[in-house]
């Protein structure tokens, strides 16, 4: 990247694709102050302007490339989607963003440093959107709805290795099965709901 003259926004975000890149070549170890500077064509003291330090920097890319995903996600399924809706999106969007980001990200949620402690509070959020979802769609008790949501967040990262070139195939036989699964709990331990009138 060559030094010009950028607005602060603008230089942040050089700063982040800069370490973005380190990630991808190098892994998150390599990312150093030192090293995004002499990427960007600055100095490293530019760098601390907007970032505290490494840990803050490898976070805000964390945060940039998960922000990417929830908003990309929103856009693509509303919010009256039904939970199968939701479901083969989120499974079609995982595999779009491993075609387009997946080595950057993988490498961030993986990481064992620094953002070890943001990958699991990442997956706790997703886990807690799933159960609110789980309840409303089928009635679960918060504890199975809770327990269900962890085995679909965990079973994610396997639904990238079952990829086999017809990723159409594969999203539909995850969530045919993550729906049974729900409903078969929702027979065991769910509320019964109200006969709807017409």
């Amino acid at each position: 990247m060559t030094q010009t003259r950028l607005k602060g926004a603008e230089r942040r975000e050089r700063f982040l694709d800069a370490a973005a890149q380190i990630v991808i070549e190098h892994g998150v170890a390599a990312v150093t102050m030192d090293g995004v500077a002499h990427l960007t064509g600055v100095t490293k003291a530019l760098g601390y302007r907007y970032f505290t330090d490494r840990d803050d920097l490898l976070t805000a890319l964390f945060d940039r490339e998960t922000q990417i995903y929830v908003e990309r996600l929103a856009s693509e399924v509303g919010p009256t989607s039904s939970f199968e809706d939701w479901v083969r999106g989120a499974l079609k969007y995982w595999c779009r963003r491993a075609d387009e980001r997946g080595e950057l990200f993988m490498r961030l949620v993986r990481d064992c440093g620094p953002l070890a402690e943001r990958a699991r509070n990442n997956r706790k959020a997703d886990a807690e959107g799933w159960a609110l979802g789980l309840q409303k769609a089928f009635g679960l008790p918060p504890r199975q709805a809770k327990q269900y949501a962890w085995f679909m967040v965990a079973g994610t990262a396997g639904a990238l290795d079952a990829r086999d070139g017809d990723d159409e195939a594969m999203i539909d036989a995850i969530t045919l099965a993550v729906v049974a699964g729900a409903k078969a709990l929702a027979k065991k331990y769910g509320e019964p709901r109200p006969a709807k009138t017409t």
